[in-house]
């Protein structure tokens, strides 16, 4: 039995450089650290859309604390993502990590082809319901030993739900409502595990599946700053908006423009709001001098440090939201809507202002910006407000699995 294992190790470790050697005589880019891959370790394969663009939206980065954890804990941590053909900057990230990363070749048909010369896999990661969707049952028949593991990121049929009741007549909504209610209440079951990102998440789903298979993951936050270096009240100004051009957001962009700054306006005519994120393909009616769209900035920092605001003013979506997770890594006060604040564990007035009309969140915007005391006792709040998002929590959480 034991001969039988070691020339199996044996012959993976010929058919692995026997590979390499193809890859280099064919001027292809080899699959960075599958050198680093140690035998003795639990592996764990995690499959995406894409990886993870930490620097552009808060679940890519939840994803990539995620990986780390699973890195530190001394696993073989391997990235399958299509249609990734040559190393960029966030594949030099995980490399210098040490995470292996499948990049597209002539060697192996697809990522399953190559994820079959690697001699044990533990655990899959699904990352968001589409991959799920689409791989489980394939990589099920290849792998039968590994435990599937569902990361739903967040309850989709409930963001377009939400969505539905905004807007009850457009017809795409329901198609993908239903979808996904499909793949998240139904096929979910097929789940060894399923990743709840919130309280609230894990209780709705528990309605569906069996609440004993559901973890609990949210976001991953730390403080960023130091409190000594936090710019006072006096010397910030302006109010900040963080979104990617998910739909959720650009609501959020026109509501705040068309209903609520007019408000705001009237009282303080020249508070500025900068948007930051890729919003600008899908918003074409905002022309205004103090409602800046800045587009994807490498380094947000600044932002975070001078402006003496973030608003969130979410009408409908899902999940916890890493722009206020992110506010409170700088210590920077929020005003948000209960969509918002949903998951964030944010009581009103201490460590968030949660509004749920333009008129009041106006109002909120106003007196918020105004009054040093109050925006004091939120900045100083918000270290307080990171806690459920610890490192530490996120891999107690990784050890039970």
């Amino acid at each position: 039995m034991i001969a039988k294992k070691a020339m199996k190790i044996i012959k993976s470790i010929q058919i692995h450089f026997k590979k390499k050697k193809e890859l280099k005589r064919h001027g292809i880019t080899f699959i960075p650290n599958l050198e680093l891959y140690n035998y003795d370790q639990k592996t764990i394969v995690f499959v995406s859309n894409s990886l993870p663009k930490y620097d552009q939206d808060s679940g890519s980065n939840r994803f990539k604390e995620i990986i780390i954890s699973y890195k530190e804990m001394g696993y073989n941590c391997i990235i399958c993502v299509e249609n990734i053909f040559k190393i960029d900057k966030y594949v030099t990230f995980f490399k210098e990590l040490g995470v292996i990363v499948y990049l597209e070749s002539n060697l192996f048909k697809n990522y399953i082809a190559f994820l079959q010369s690697i001699p044990h896999i533990d655990y899959i990661w699904y990352n968001g319901p589409k991959n799920f969707n689409k791989y489980l049952y394939k990589l099920s028949t290849c792998f039968p030993l590994s435990k599937s593991i569902f990361d739903m990121i967040d309850i989709h049929f409930l963001r377009y739900k939400r969505a539905i009741e905004l807007d009850p007549f457009r017809i795409s909504l329901r198609k993908k409502y239903y979808h996904y209610y499909k793949i998240e209440t139904q096929l979910a079951k097929k789940a060894d595990i399923i990743i709840a990102i919130s309280e609230v998440e894990k209780e709705i789903m528990s309605q569906y599946l069996k609440e004993s298979l559901i973890l609990l993951i949210s976001n991953i936050h730390y403080c960023k700053i130091e409190e000594s270096k936090i710019a006072p009240f006096e010397k910030r100004n302006d109010i900040l908006f963080i979104g990617s051009s998910h739909e959720p957001n650009i609501d959020a962009i026109h509501y705040l423009y068309e209903e609520i700054m007019p408000k705001v306006w009237l009282k303080l005519p020249n508070i500025k709001v900068n948007v930051i994120g890729n919003v600008k393909n899908k918003i074409h009616s905002i022309s205004h001098p103090n409602f800046k769209l800045l587009g994807f900035v490498e380094n947000i920092e600044s932002y975070f440090i001078s402006s003496k605001l973030m608003v969130a003013p979410l009408r409908y979506g899902a999940g916890v939201k890493g722009k206020i997770g992110q506010s409170f890594e700088y210590f920077l006060p929020v005003v948000t809507t209960p969509i918002g604040a949903e998951g964030m564990f944010l009581e009103n007035k201490k460590n968030a202002y949660i509004s749920e009309t333009a008129d009041e969140f106006s109002k909120q915007i106003i007196k918020l910006y105004n009054d040093k005391e109050i925006w004091s006792k939120l900045s100083d709040n918000s270290a307080q407000s990171l806690y459920p998002f610890s490192k530490e929590k996120l891999k107690s959480v990784l050890k039970e699995i």
